[in-house]
């Protein structure tokens, strides 16, 4: 549809020229003077044709036939032949509605000396036309009627002219608001598309590192207490019970933490309860319970953090449990201190990194998913502190993870991380 009214609207100018040089050879049938009495209708007609996809060539052809008028080349306008001149209007019209850069400007300048020689064609005699309007009129050739007349038919043709003009720009503004609303519209309805697509994919990212941070620690706590009982299963009946039982609560927690999470997918944001620093005590101690030997200590009484830093607080934690449960041995102490003696919460959580787990730990630090230590440094940064993470030199080295979280007045100012430790 769009291509047919293209189509049609690349017609609409040759149509009215076709109608315009019709009525008049219908009009003058008997009264033409000739080819050269033609040739006058023909050049406006041409003129009119191409006034939208070539308007310099459109004034052009005016501006020829006048002048060939003035060389008395074409014969100059009759008492019936002189309303061609409205076909110039016409051409003004689609000048200024579709000339490029300065040419309606120039086409609305030249209306001065185009209007005084249609006065001249119509109203002053010459050898070639001793009639003029006023002998139209019947009022004869008096000079005094003369000058009045042809002062009072350039400034009524410089009008018609500049009003065509006008009309012309005026369709012409209009059509170019009209594009830039339709652009805005459509710009507006990209931006919108594109907040959209950033809002759920900043959904799926916090979704996802949701769901990792909870069944991650789960069932590392799983595979260690199921591989424990495995090996001592034959020895120590009793201690297989145990395991089973630890297994169970991760597993029962984890799937309430799930659960819990799902819900508050369906429901309004932030009506489902987070865990918060309280938790983390229970945190350790399923750790624990699975075989990681962990060591807390708090240096000076805690403060108060508000519940997203706590929610943060705990991810992190839980993130660096899972990843010493994975990456360290057992027999090597993860020790995590809480420090509250600053202006915030300085947090240190170091395990052991033996040489064979080296390389996992290195590709867990950076994981292609975007979860693991960049969700925690993710989850530090959104809480208005920062994190850094990496393993010392030496074939066994600790893994240090530490954060910085402000409390107080400066909990939501954001702080510049310190250095990362190379690996």
């Amino acid at each position: 549809m769009p291509s047919l009214l293209t189509a049609l609207r690349a017609l609409l100018e040759p149509a009215i020229a076709a109608v315009f040089l019709t009525l008049w050879i219908i009009a003058e049938a008997g009264r033409i003077q000739g080819p050269l009495g033609l040739t006058m209708m023909v050049l406006v007609a041409i003129a009119i044709a191409v006034g939208r996809i070539w308007p310099l060539v459109s004034l052009c052809l005016v501006g020829l036939l006048l002048v060939l008028q003035l060389a008395t080349v074409l014969p100059p306008p009759e008492s019936t032949t002189w309303p061609v001149y409205f076909g110039i209007m016409i051409v003004n019209f689609l000048v200024a509605r579709n000339g490029n850069g300065r040419l309606p400007v120039v086409a609305l300048t030249l209306g001065v000396p185009i209007a005084a020689v249609i006065a001249f064609l119509m109203v002053v005699p010459s050898w070639v036309s001793p009639w003029g309007w006023t002998s139209w009129t019947g009022q004869g050739n008096n000079s005094r009627q003369i000058i009045g007349t042809y002062f009072v038919a350039a400034i009524v043709a410089f009008f018609l002219y500049a009003g065509a003009w006008a009309a012309g720009y005026a369709v012409r503004l209009y059509v170019v608001q009209q594009r830039s609303r339709i652009l805005l519209s459509q710009t507006s309805a990209d931006l919108g598309r594109a907040e959209t697509e950033l809002t759920i994919v900043k959904e799926r990212d916090r979704i996802a590192r949701e769901v990792h941070d909870v069944l991650a620690h789960s069932l590392s706590v799983v595979i260690a207490q199921a591989d424990g009982a495995r090996f001592i299963s034959a020895a120590k009946p009793e201690a297989t019970r145990v395991a089973l039982e630890a297994i169970s609560d991760a597993a029962r927690s984890s799937l309430i933490d799930v659960r819990t999470f799902i819900e508050g997918l369906r429901e309004e944001p932030g009506d489902e309860p987070q865990p918060n620093l309280s938790d983390l005590d229970s945190l350790v101690a399923r750790v624990s319970a699975a075989g990681l030997a962990v060591e807390v200590q708090h240096f000076g009484p805690a403060k108060p953090m508000t519940p997203a830093q706590q929610l943060a607080l705990f991810r992190i934690v839980q993130e660096c449990l899972t990843n010493a449960l994975r990456h360290s041995g057992r027999t090597s102490p993860t020790r995590i201190s809480f420090d509250w003696r600053g202006p915030g919460l300085a947090l240190t959580v170091s395990s052991r990194c033996d040489a064979e787990r080296r390389p996992a730990l290195i590709a867990t630090e950076q994981p292609v998913s975007g979860h693991g230590i960049r969700g925690m440094k993710d989850r530090a940064r959104l809480a208005g502190g920062w994190l850094t993470a990496g393993a010392s030199e030496g074939p066994d080295s600790d893994f240090l993870v530490t954060v910085f979280l402000p409390t107080g007045s400066d909990a939501l100012e954001p702080r510049s991380p310190l250095p990362e430790l190379t690996a």
